[in-house]
């Protein structure tokens, strides 16, 4: 949706003007300590407070290894250094050679909140020593100006073509038990695809053990306890051609894409970890299948285009 996109470009305007000169300094500082994790962790640590509405802040290599430990307001997180990062949406793409770039808008793995990533390159005598990292929720970032996008949001719904307003399910208020509940059943007891209705408030899943047939339960139903005991547990098929430990990051964006917007929201949303594909229904825009790989390294806002902007469905040719 246009609102929302000029929402968006606006706080990253507003974010580039906050933190350019506090990471051009740290930067000037790190490359003297950024070969010692511990001094390069203490130095993020202390600059910290120079970049207002931070969450994390933190040093990549220029191979996408993590060099410092993970930098927050409660603390320091020592269990991420050395991580590899090349895969993370704000690295694939053009890395700055020099100065600072923001990255689109993607899922955090971290906090599972739409989040905007600030990378500054880190430059020693021509030499690039790799990158700093800073994140930010996007919804922690002050609207440049309420009144002109509230506007702009009005006058695009003046017409006849405006779609039904979200209206809250079970399912939405039970969400993130509910992201649990349908991973643990994916990952550990044979659940193959798994499609959540939204407005019905219902969610279609089908066993490895009885693929012909599949079962339908509400969202009370699947936070019963004694769930799991429907479907004995079993290895993670070998068959699928997804990472087990993706499929809690597809059902969190499923939340966010269903939250994200009062007019274009996720009605329904399937994952299919034989062959990887996901599907989804909007409220206004169409129905896509694609990968998860694409899935989750989409742009969150691209999918709040008018169906006259982007392509109705999207395919991705099966695995």
């Amino acid at each position: 949706m246009v609102w929302f996109k000029e929402s968006v470009s606006q706080k990253k305007k507003f974010l580039s003007s906050l933190v350019k000169a506090p990471l051009r300094t740290l930067e000037s500082h790190a490359k003297d300590v950024w070969q010692d994790c511990d001094r390069l962790t203490a130095l993020l640590q202390r600059d910290l407070c120079k970049l207002p509405h931070c969450q994390l802040l933190y040093a990549i290599g220029t191979d996408g290894t993590q060099v410092s430990c993970n930098v927050t307001r409660n603390g320091l997180d020592k269990n991420w250094y050395g991580q590899n990062l090349s895969q993370r949406p704000y690295l694939i793409g053009n890395l700055p050679y020099k100065g600072m770039v923001l990255s689109a808008v993607y899922l955090s793995q971290r906090s599972m909140q739409p989040c905007i990533t600030a990378i500054q390159a880190v430059v020693d005598q021509q030499q690039l020593l790799g990158f700093i990292a800073a994140d930010f929720h996007i919804k922690d970032l002050p609207e440049a100006s309420v009144t002109a996008l509230n506007r702009n949001r009005y006058q695009t719904h003046t017409g006849n073509n405006r779609p039904p307003l979200r209206k809250t399910s079970d399912i939405d208020d039970n969400i993130d038990y509910l992201i649990y509940a349908l991973s643990t059943l994916m990952q550990d007891h044979g659940i193959f695809q798994t499609q959540i209705l939204f407005d019905s408030g219902i969610c279609i899943i089908s066993s490895l053990d009885d693929p012909l047939r599949y079962q339908i339960f509400s969202s009370q139903e699947l936070m019963d306890p004694e769930m799991m005991l429907l479907y004995p547990k079993r290895d993670f098929d070998q068959r699928s051609t997804i990472n087990p430990d993706v499929i809690p990051s597809v059902f969190a964006q499923f939340k966010v894409l269903r939250e994200l917007d009062e007019d274009i929201y996720l009605r329904s949303g399937t994952l299919n970890c034989i062959n990887g594909q996901i599907g989804l229904s909007f409220s206004c825009n169409g129905s896509h299948f694609m990968s998860a790989e694409d899935f989750l390294n989409r742009e969150l806002t691209s999918w709040l285009s008018p169906a006259s902007e982007d392509a109705i469905v999207e395919t991705s040719t099966p695995n």
